[in-house]
C-alpha cells in the first residue's frame, strides 16, 4: 500500500487553553484503508480539522507540524484547492446542507469541480443509495431527521469523490443499526476504490470488525495505533465505566401522570404522518428513555411537550395544561428541553451569560442567580470558562452548557436528546450522574438516545419508537426479557457493555 497521506504535529494549541489538542503525533495513512479515531473527542477532532487543513486555514489554532499529501505541505494551500482532494464530513450537518434540496445540494461540489452534468446525477444517485437515502432528491435539509441529516451531509462530500475522506463525530445522531450499515459500505469503498477513510468515533469498539486500523488518542497523542485487535498498553484497561450495581427502578408514587398524551397524531406539511393515535402516560419522577431508529417519531413527539409542535389531532396536557392552549413560553416554566444541537440553544455572548439566561429573564434575584450559575459551572467544569465566548468552547462543553440552561431553571421536566452525543465516556458518565441526581430529587427525565447503555444504566423505564407509534414500552431492568422484540425494532443489544468489559474489551478491542 502507498503511504499519500502523512501527518507530523509537534503541537497544536487553541487559544484560551493551557493545554495541547495534539502533542508529537506522527501518523503515515495507507491507501485503501478505513482507520477509526477513538480517544479524547477534543484530541479526535482537532486531529480531523488538522488533516484537512481546516486548521489552520479557518479554525484559530497554533499549530506546528505539517500535513503531507503526495510529497506536498497541505498548509501551503487553500481550502478550496483541497475540494477534490480532502473531503470532510462535520459534526453539525446543517453546516454543509445549505441549497433549497438534497439534489442541489449533492450537486454542489462537482458542479464547481467541472463534472459533467450526466455523470453528476449518476454520481447523485450512487451516493444516495451509500447512505440510505434514495429517493430523497427533492426533499428539503431542514425536513430531514438528525439522523437522516447526517446521511445527507456524509452523500454530499462523498459526491466531490475525493481521494480522502473525514468524518468528525458525524455520525452521532444515527441508530446503531443504520451506523453499522454505513461503515460497511465505507470500508468497501475504501478498498475498492482505494480511497483513504478516517472515521473519529466514541463508540468505536463497538464496530472494530469493520476497521483496518484503530489510532487511540489521549491527553493529545497517540496512545495506540495498530491492528483492531492487536495487544494495547495496559493502561489502556482501566478506562472507567458507568457506575454499576445501584438500581435505577422507582416505585411510582403518584397516580396523576405528569404528562398525559392521547390519541396523538401529527402530519407534517405534505400530508405525512410522523405520529400516529399514541396513548401513554408519564409519571412524576419517572427516568425514560425514549429509543427507535432515525425517523421514528422520537424528536417530532418530544417537542410537543414543549410546544414547538403542536397535534394534528388528540392531545397533550402537561401538568394538566393542554398544549394546545398554551404557548412555548408558558410550557418552558415547568420543561426543560436539551436540542440535539447545542448551537440551536445559545443565544448570549458568554458562557456565565447564557447559564443565567434564563434566571435574569424570570427576574430571579442576583444572589439566586449567582449562586445557582457557579454551582453549575463548577459541577460541569466550565467555571474556567465563564467569561469565554459560547462559540469558543469545545462540542462537547457547549453541550454541557446548553444542558446548564435547561437544569438552572430546575424544571418539573427535562427532556434530553441524545444529551452526551459529543463527549468522551468520562465526561458522559459524569454529566449523566448530574442528570440522575435531579431526578433523584424529582424532576421527571425524558432521554432520546440510540445508546442502550445509557438507557439501562440510567432510567426506569424504556420506550421504543417505530414509524411513528410505541413499538415497546417495558421496564429497564428487563430489557433481556425483549431481545427479540428490540432487535426487531433497532436496538442492538449486542453492544450492551457488561459489568467490566468496558475496561479494556471495549475500548481495544482485545478479550
Amino acid at each position: 500500500m502507498n503511504k499519500l497521506f502523512t501527518a507530523k504535529i509537534q503541537k497544536l494549541i487553541f487559544p484560551e487553553e493551557d493545554e495541547a489538542a495534539l502533542e508529537d503525533v506522527f501518523i503515515e495513512f495507507n491507501q485503501g484503508e478505513l482507520v477509526f479515531l477513538s480517544g479524547s473527542p477534543p484530541c479526535k477532532s482537532a486531529l480531523c480539522l488538522a488533516l484537512s487543513n481546516v486548521i489552520p486555514a479557518f479554525v484559530q489554532g497554533t499549530l506546528m507540524g505539517e500535513v503531507y499529501y503526495k510529497g506536498k505541505n497541505i498548509f501551503n494551500k487553500a481550502l478550496p484547492q483541497l475540494a477534490g482532494i480532502i473531503g470532510l464530513v462535520m459534526d453539525d450537518p446543517m453546516n454543509q446542507l445549505f441549497c433549497a434540496t438534497l439534489e442541489e445540494d449533492l450537486a454542489f461540489a462537482p458542479c464547481n469541480l467541472l463534472i459533467e452534468p450526466s455523470k453528476i446525477k449518476e454520481r447523485i444517485k450512487n451516493v444516495l443509495e451509500l447512505v440510505g437515502l434514495s429517493g430523497y432528491e427533492k426533499r428539503k435539509p431542514e425536513s430531514l431527521s438528525g439522523g437522516e441529516a447526517q446521511r445527507a451531509a456524509l452523500a454530499s462530500v462523498l459526491a466531490a469523490q475525493p481521494d480522502i475522506i473525514i468524518l468528525d463525530n458525524a455520525l452521532t445522531q444515527l441508530d446503531s443499526q443504520g451506523k453499522k450499515e454505513i461503515y460497511e459500505k465505507l470500508n468497501i469503498l475504501a478498498v475498492k476504490e482505494n480511497k483513504i477513510i478516517i472515521i473519529s468515533e466514541e463508540k468505536a469498539h463497538n464496530y472494530l470488525d469493520l476497521c483496518h486500523r484503530h489510532i487511540f488518542l489521549e491527553k493529545g497523542k497517540i496512545i495506540y495505533d495498530g491492528f483492531p485487535r492487536n495487544e494495547v498498553p495496559n493502561f489502556l484497561k482501566t478506562r472507567p465505566s458507568f457506575i454499576k450495581g445501584r438500581s435505577r427502578v422507582k416505585s411510582r408514587l403518584f397516580d396523576e401522570p405528569i404528562i398525559s398524551v392521547k390519541d396523538l397524531s401529527f402530519e407534517y406539511e405534505g400530508g405525512d404522518f410522523a405520529l400516529k393515535g399514541l396513548t401513554f402516560n408519564i409519571y412524576p419522577g419517572e427516568f425514560v428513555a425514549l429509543m427507535g431508529k432515525n425517523g421514528a417519531g422520537k424528536t417530532t413527539l418530544t417537542k410537543h411537550f414543549i410546544g414547538i409542535n403542536k397535534p394534528s389531532a388528540g392531545n397533550i396536557k402537561i401538568k394538566n395544561m393542554d398544549t394546545k392552549n398554551h404557548t412555548i413560553s408558558q410550557l418552558s416554566q415547568c420543561v426543560g428541553y436539551l436540542f440535539q444541537n447545542p448551537q440551536m440553544q445559545i443565544c448570549t455572548d458568554s458562557v456565565e451569560n447564557e447559564a443565567a439566561f434564563a434566571l435574569k429573564n424570570r427576574k430571579f434575584p442576583e444572589g439566586t442567580i449567582k449562586e445557582r450559575v457557579t454551582k453549575l459551572l463548577d459541577a460541569t467544569g466550565l467555571l474556567k470558562y465563564a467569561s469565554l465566548h459560547p462559540y469558543k468552547l469545545s462540542k462537547s462543553n457547549m453541550q454541557k452548557l446548553a444542558l446548564i440552561s435547561c437544569l438552572i431553571n430546575e424544571p418539573d421536566i427535562l427532556i434530553i436528546d441524545e444529551p452526551v452525543s459529543f463527549m468522551s465516556l468520562e465526561e458522559s458518565r459524569d454529566i449523566m450522574e448530574l442528570v440522575w441526581e435531579c431526578n433523584c430529587k424529582g424532576t421527571t427525565v425524558i432521554m432520546i438516545t440510540h445508546d442502550l447503555n445509557l438507557a439501562i444504566n440510567y432510567s426506569s423505564r424504556i420506550m421504543v419508537m417505530d414509524d411513528g407509534k410505541v413499538g415497546l414500552d417495558i421496564n429497564s431492568t428487563n430489557f433481556l426479557h425483549y431481545k427479540k422484540e428490540l432487535k426487531s425494532l433497532g436496538i442492538d443489544i449486542s453492544e450492551v457493555i457488561k459489568e467490566g468489559e468496558i475496561e479494556y474489551e471495549a475500548v481495544t478491542g482485545v478479550q
